[in-house]
């Protein structure tokens, strides 16, 4: 009796354990965005780190601007400053200012922030976004997130070689249709299936880099599209 008993106990322990687990509430590695120093060219955002980070190290924290009020954060000409942690389980509160270009007095700036690794995923985030309206005169108070955006995270490809071509499909025998100097960003929009060449916005309309070799991607460049 004694045994049955106690293999009946196990057995409800074992149905009721998903239960329990599913119930448990999920932990966010990066929380609490707010936005305190803020003008029409400069933000200084912040937010709590748990200490916690899955994936492949090194981890970062990202915090990137929309300032033409499309919801994509991060595209070329909007600024994202990279906050690098290291996931060791010490709580930290991040922060880091953005600087851009300036913008008219009135203008909407959005800010949020993110956490990839180093294979670009996301680890965490994006978070709602901080939304105000900029003043040339400093504003200083915090800001809470509360605008109900669903941010959406650019990649952006920055040019590390002299030249990098530019080519109509993913594949050096298609035809050449123009070339990046060093230093030049442009948006990624999608990637091949080999995750080599990337599709990027070109001349009007759009070209391939093989960026491995050429570019540095920022942003959770990972969770691209697959075209080809």
């Amino acid at each position: 009796m004694r045994s049955r008993a106690l293999l009946c106990s196990l057995l409800a322990a074992c149905l009721l354990l998903p239960t329990l687990l599913s119930a448990a509430p999920a932990q966010a590695n990066i929380s609490s965005l707010s936005v305190h120093r803020r003008t029409c060219s400069q933000a200084t955002a912040f937010v709590n780190y748990d200490g916690f980070s899955g994936g492949s190290a090194p981890f970062y924290i990202a915090f990137t601007l929309d300032l033409n009020n499309n919801g994509i954060f991060g595209e070329v000409g909007e600024p994202t400053s990279f906050a690098q942690v290291s996931g060791n389980g010490s709580p930290l509160v991040i922060g880091r200012r953005l600087s851009f270009p300036n913008q008219r007095e009135g203008s909407f700036i959005a800010v949020t922030a993110y956490e990839v690794d180093s294979e670009g995923f996301f680890v965490s985030g994006p978070l709602e976004p901080v939304r105000y309206s900029c003043t040339y005169r400093p504003a200083l108070n915090a800001l809470a997130s509360n605008t109900g955006i669903q941010p959406r995270i650019a990649v952006v490809a920055r040019i590390f070689v002299n030249r990098a071509e530019v080519y109509s499909a993913p594949s050096a025998a298609s035809t050449l249709i123009g070339g990046l100097g060093l230093g030049q960003q442009v948006d990624v929009l999608a990637r091949n299936a080999r995750n080599d060449w990337v599709q990027i916005r070109f001349g009007g309309g759009t070209g391939w880099i093989m960026w491995r070799t050429q570019a540095r991607l920022t942003g959770a460049f990972s969770q691209l599209p697959v075209v080809q």
